[in-house]
């Protein structure tokens, strides 16, 4: 609480791997997506959530 966590998010066609705060995370429905790129929390308990530093990065082919 009341410390910033750190997300990491790879893209390479329907492929995705997500990392939180080092830690490699698995979810197979997030590469089926199409479209924009949205930032999410489920509910729960009067939740804030703040964004921070937030950056794009084209990777080579």
């Amino acid at each position: 609480m009341n410390e910033w966590n750190n997300m990491k998010i790879r893209v390479s066609g329907d492929n995705v791997k997500t990392w939180l705060n080092g830690e490699i995370m698995t979810d197979e429905l997030i590469g089926k997506g199409k479209g924009l790129i949205m930032l999410q929390i489920h509910s729960g308990g009067g939740i804030k959530v703040r964004w921070n530093n937030i950056r794009l990065t084209e990777l080579p082919e």
